[in-house]
């Protein structure tokens, strides 16, 4: 009887050291390489700051510039896209210290693979789903006081023209009048008729920043805007040489560029500068003076002024789908 009991014991104690060892060597094959848990690392940290940030989604690709000047990172990828399953794909990236090129894909680690180079191509060609919010019908009005009596079909067929004219119900209680500057058949970009801010800067000093000042009285003076969809606007220096770096900024309206409005006519239309006391901003900064930036004046030319002047405007500009 003894002896079946010590040879019972025996017997268990030998399992568990077969499953202990068992445990020991699949903890081990699990264990990430050093450059895995850099790739996984970095992986992680996109996602955070995708999530907490203000990056404008126009495709899967995530811009590098945007992930140097938010990421401090020294790995490098030649391209990182991040797609709407909250999924990051990493290609063609160095890492310090390692060598040879590394990929990275849903927490795969792997070289360059069929399932990875298919899974690439279906990331690469993935659209963005964008949250549309209010639709330009939804919003849009008849509006006797500002003179419109009738709202042009556009709204549901076709593409509204440049100059096209519409109220906009930005609240439940207050109308605007914008005009079209852009429809490319799904959303639409509006200019509002009057400079809804005046007597702001540009920025405190230099140019180097960005319309930083203006951006901020902006998103103020529009945060009761509740029927224009707040959206992650991407401002942009329109200089081929960037004087300040690409900004993203939660809003619900924008600045006009000189490009978007050198584009409609170089000679602009006098519902770009009516109703204007002074002139207004654009997002461009002057490349050959540090000190200044674009403004529109209000007898329709286009020029610059420095930056800390308190002589201009806020002209703001909305995006809405149809």
């Amino acid at each position: 009887m003894k002896k079946s009991i010590v040879l019972s014991i025996v017997l268990v104690v030998v399992l568990i050291s077969f499953i202990g060892y068992y445990l020991f060597k699949q903890s081990n094959q699990e264990e990430l390489k050093p450059y895995e848990t850099k790739l996984l690392n970095y992986s992680n940290e996109i996602k955070e700051l995708i999530k907490n940030g203000n990056y404008s989604f126009e495709s899967t690709l995530i811009d590098n510039e945007w992930l140097d000047n938010n990421l401090e990172s020294t790995i490098n990828c030649t391209e990182v896209y991040y797609s709407n399953t909250d999924t990051v794909l990493l290609y063609d990236c160095e890492i310090p210290n390692e060598e040879g090129k590394y990929y990275f894909y849903n927490k795969a680690y792997t070289e360059q693979t069929d399932e990875y180079k298919k899974a690439y191509e279906e990331m690469k060609n993935q659209k963005i789903v964008v949250e549309k919010g209010n639709l330009l019908s939804d919003i849009v009005t008849i509006d006797l006081s500002l003179g419109i009596e009738e709202i042009d079909p556009c709204v549901d067929n076709g593409v509204c023209p440049t100059g096209t004219e519409f109220a906009i119900q930005v609240n439940d209680s207050t109308d605007y009048r914008f005009y079209v500057l852009n429809d490319d058949g799904e959303k639409v970009e509006l200019i509002m008729d009057h400079d809804l801010v005046n007597h702001v800067i540009w920025a405190p000093s230099d140019n180097g920043d960005g319309p930083t000042d203006t951006l901020e009285y902006l998103q103020k003076a529009t945060e009761n805007w509740t029927n224009i969809p707040l959206r992650n606007y991407r401002i942009v220096d329109d200089n081929v040489d960037k004087v300040y770096d690409d900004i993203h900024i939660k809003t619900r309206a924008t600045i006009p560029s000189y490009t978007k409005l050198v584009g409609i006519d170089p000679i602009l239309p006098n519902w770009l500068y009516n109703n204007s006391e002074n002139g207004y901003w654009l997002s461009s900064a002057s490349k050959s003076m540090s000190f200044y930036a674009w403004i529109v004046k209000n007898d329709g030319t286009i020029d610059t002024a420095d930056v800390s002047s308190e002589d201009y405007g806020i002209r703001p500009v909305i995006i809405l789908y149809k």
